[in-house]
């Protein structure tokens, strides 16, 4: 059993959604989702995904996650496009809006969000968490008073709104920024933080255990303020070139995600794995010696799982069963103590907002358009 001190029950209703029900040999916590197809230049029907496709692939993600994260509601106009069909689908949402320097770009997604309040497709039962932003304050898009505004003119929206009110709010951002920044841990319900040993240049035979090294330092930081830490992304490329990066190989992106996905098992972490698919339609939005983008798929372009994955869990032990449960031990702001249970183990707007995120070369995956 494992206690997890907790700032709200509503951050409780986040674990509890993670549960991990075995279907087949993997299933994550979350899995990040884009419905891009295309870069900005391209037509509109070639630039978004098809609702037949989209449905087709949430239908994929369900075999191996019970929730995904987005980061946009307007791009695509994934609100419209996504939210109501991952509900059907049966899979939670984390709710992404897209920050920028431009104000117009939180405008719109502030304004595609009420629209979804108003339509009452935000209920808690099925919205896990929102973050508002993505990595804008580590790109330099905005200063963290403009990151904790934002945050908090949504809190207000979610406060107004019955089905809305008790949703956690956070910034995603590295977990450098977190840690440089302890303001941005005290603004939010919970701390949604990147972590990319791929873009450190880790050995991939120490990448998992170089993460949680890191990771570990910032849970550490925020237990002093009682909010738990969510990965936001993790995930390492199979194939493509990067002079920053480590070697993009199928092997190591299987060995990486089977070792954290392992790791995340044994710590019983909750995460957000980058990504679901490959997305080769960034590649003539990419330097010819930076392609890595476009590989970061736990299944093909096609929606296969890849070969490597696949293997790596076959005739294995490694999925989860669910029979041993985490207790979480919720403090809310009446500072009344309540307890539930989680099951053990328990991208996409314009190419200068860029959706799956930008980053160091130390914590995140680069700056690509969506």
């Amino acid at each position: 059993m494992v206690n997890v001190l907790r700032t709200t029950s509503a951050l409780a209703m986040v674990a509890a959604s993670f549960g991990f029900v075995d279907a087949g040999n993997i299933k994550c916590t979350g899995i990040n989702y884009n419905i891009r197809a295309g870069p900005d230049w391209a037509t509109a029907n070639e630039k978004c995904k098809p609702a037949s496709q989209i449905a087709t692939e949430l239908a994929t993600l369900k075999g191996v996650t019970d929730a995904i994260r987005l980061y946009s509601l307007t791009d695509c106009d994934q609100a419209t496009a996504v939210v109501p069909a991952a509900i059907e689908a049966g899979l939670k949402i984390e709710l992404g809006m897209w920050v920028d320097s431009s104000t117009s770009s939180f405008e719109a997604e502030k304004a595609a969000f009420q629209t979804l309040l108003e339509t009452g497709v935000v209920q808690s039962e099925h919205i896990v968490g929102i973050h508002v932003g993505s990595e804008a304050v580590y790109r330099g898009d905005v200063t963290v008073e403009v990151a904790i505004s934002n945050l908090e003119e949504i809190r207000t929206l979610c406060k107004a709104n019955s089905g809305a009110a008790s949703i956690p709010l956070t910034i995603a951002d590295i977990g450098d920024t977190y840690s440089a920044y302890p303001k941005l841990i005290e603004a939010v319900d919970y701390v949604s933080a990147n972590y990319f040993p791929f873009w450190e240049k880790v050995d991939i035979d120490g990448a998992a255990d170089s993460f949680y090294k890191r990771f570990s330092a910032l849970v550490e930081t925020s237990s002093t303020y009682n909010k738990e830490v969510i990965v936001g992304e993790t995930g390492w490329a199979s194939d493509g070139t990067g002079a920053g990066a480590s070697p993009a190989t199928a092997a190591n992106a299987a060995k990486y995600f089977y070792d954290f996905y392992t790791l995340a098992a044994e710590k019983n972490l909750m995460y957000y794995y980058f990504s679901a698919f490959d997305e080769p339609w960034k590649l003539p939005t990419l330097e010819a010696n930076e392609t890595v983008e476009a590989y970061f798929g736990l299944f093909t372009e096609e929606g296969v799982l890849k070969d490597v994955i696949s293997a790596k869990f076959d005739n294995t032990t490694a999925s989860f069963d669910g029979s041993d449960s985490a207790t979480i031990t919720a403090v809310g702001g009446d500072d009344t103590t309540t307890t539930s249970t989680a099951s053990d183990g328990d991208d996409a707007t314009s190419d200068d907002a860029t959706q799956d995120d930008t980053t160091t070369a130390s914590s995140s995956h680069k700056d690509c358009a969506m």
